[in-house]
């Protein structure tokens, strides 16, 4: 894993950046866990060529 961080425009949920073949990477949300609930993966998205142009299209949350 890359990095990790919360999603901006989905609050409750996590952005988990790998890297993939050819210098890519790509992400997966993960909804996070609750008391009752695990953490459950929602999507994965589809590859780019760098970190920042995934955070384009998913912007992390303002702390």
């Amino acid at each position: 894993m890359i990095e990790k961080y919360s999603l901006a425009n989905e609050p409750g949920k996590t952005m988990f950046v790998f890297p993939a073949l050819a210098g890519k990477v790509y992400g997966h949300i993960v909804k996070n866990r609750t008391a009752k609930d695990p953490a459950k993966l929602v999507f994965e998205t589809p590859k780019y060529d760098n970190v920042e142009a995934l955070k384009a299209d998913y912007p992390e949350a303002e702390e």
